[in-house]
């Protein structure tokens, strides 16, 4: 059986992946000043939020390794810390 930490990041990689999916269809379509709801991408595998950030936003986050776009104050795995924001949102990056 995984570990509570291991299904935490799976979950993440989960959102992650929907994440970079839905960019890929509306990546052509979508004005760059019009907001996109992408999934948070928190531990919480209960979580069915969402953060509207543009394209360029998502794509400055999810460049970075490590790094997930999540609802401010939603839960993160053991030694993730919030090391930004994208408006009212967290970036938070995981331990390497």
């Amino acid at each position: 059986m995984a570990s509570r930490d291991t299904r935490r990041e799976e979950n993440q990689k989960r959102f992650r992946k929907g994440n970079e999916a839905l960019h890929d269809v509306v990546g052509a379509i979508v004005s760059e000043e019009r907001p996109v709801r992408f999934l948070c991408e928190c531990a919480d595998d209960d979580c069915f939020g969402d953060v509207n950030v543009t394209l360029s936003e998502w794509e400055s986050v999810a460049a970075r390794p490590h790094h997930y776009l999540m609802i401010a104050g939603h839960e993160r795995s053991e030694g993730e810390q919030v090391v930004d924001h994208v408006g009212e949102y967290e970036i938070a990056r995981k331990p390497v």
